[in-house]
């Protein structure tokens, strides 16, 4: 899964709420599901600084989520359901995550830091695990670096705050250990793959300096770390683990795959814009005006053409994928540059879900 960022319209939030009584009350409102026609009003009632945008795609069950900041749009085939609603104002979300082990959705409200399940119950608030630093708070630094749910057959877990978690449910995270590293590093990915623990570090301090941060990856067997080896990013994006291994993308596009002793920067059919863990546990990879491929023992396979056009400007993606079905979703990161849009692809072709649209009707 996704290495969170708080980037775009999420940012636009108070982090002073976080610890306080304020927070705590706001943190147990129970979501209201509303009728697409809703989606419109709140659209048209965000401030002039921030436009309408995306910040995830998951499936959970037979419906595609997806989050944004006027709450979770729910779609059900090419139609859209639903808006569940937190907030009247500030309903910012960030990425869901499918955890296909317990058949559950996960994300996190920014408005007040707290995550979010469903499952087949309904709707649950759990809490962030205790800050692990001498604060006793998590800092606005932690805050914007956002955190981020990654699952498979050994559990799910946390990554934030240069840590990471194992949930142990019904309400407990569960710290784990961390390689030995320089002073101020912390863990900002983890994956697995073939009974196999791959986390990515950041090694040291490198906040408000010229040069881009360092990063290794270590890989776990028991109780035992790996030495480090160079992870040659600028800063990792996403680190995903599928049946064939460990990747990780990072912000400039590139890819590369953690072998046992090195990373391999992988030949790509373009930038890699996103992405995402096939029903079959095959990588899916989207690059920008090139299309949607899947990686097999052949190399890359081409199995979507792009859905915009070649005069599309600068955005970030996001790709989910479900027994066939490929969600795609961008947002543009200027006004006036990238185009904020969904698509569905079922049968090899796509669907435009035209959310402000679809809510007049």
């Amino acid at each position: 899964m996704p290495v969170g960022l708080c980037l775009g319209v999420t940012c636009f939030v108070s982090f002073m709420l976080l610890g306080s009584e304020a927070a705590e009350r706001q943190g147990a409102a129970v979501p209201k599901t509303l009728p697409p026609t809703e989606i419109g009003r709140r659209i048209a009632s965000l401030p002039n600084y921030a436009h309408f945008g995306f910040s995830g795609v998951a499936f959970d069950a037979d419906r595609l989520y997806v989050t944004t900041n006027i709450g979770l749009i729910e779609v059900q085939g090419t139609s859209v359901k639903s808006l569940h609603s937190w907030y009247l104002r500030d309903d910012v979300l960030e990425w869901p995550w499918a955890d296909r082990a317990s058949k559950s959705l996960w994300l996190q409200h920014i408005h007040d830091g707290v995550l979010r399940r469903l499952d087949e119950t309904g709707w649950h608030l759990v809490a962030l695990p205790a800050p692990p630093n001498a604060y006793g708070y998590y800092t606005r630094g932690d805050m914007v670096a956002g955190f981020h749910v990654t699952s498979d057959a050994t559990g799910l877990h946390l990554v934030g705050a240069d840590h990471v978690w194992t949930w142990s449910p019904p309400d407990r995270w569960i710290l784990d250990t961390s390689p030995s590293a320089p002073e101020y590093s912390g863990s900002v990915g983890v994956a697995f793959s073939r009974g196999r623990e791959a986390r990515i570090m950041r090694l040291g301090s490198c906040f408000g300096g010229p040069l881009p941060c360092d990063y290794a990856f270590y890989w776990r067997n028991g109780q035992d770390w790996s030495e480090p080896r160079t992870l040659p990013m600028t800063r990792p994006s996403q680190i995903l683990g599928t049946a064939d291994g460990v990747f990780a993308r990072d912000d400039k596009g590139e890819l590369v795959r953690l072998d046992d002793e090195s990373a391999v920067v992988l030949e790509t059919p373009g930038k890699c814009e996103a992405v995402a863990l096939t029903s079959s546990g095959k990588l899916m990879a989207s690059f920008v005006g090139a299309g949607v491929f899947t990686l097999t023992s052949d190399g890359w396979t081409k199995i979507l053409d792009s859905p915009y056009g070649p005069s599309e400007g600068e955005h970030r993606a996001y790709l989910a994928e479900k027994d066939g079905t490929v969600a795609y979703a961008t947002d543009g990161k200027l006004e006036n540059s990238g185009t904020t849009a969904l698509w569905v692809a079922e049968g090899g072709r796509w669907t435009r879900i035209d959310v402000e649209h679809a809510a007049k009707n």
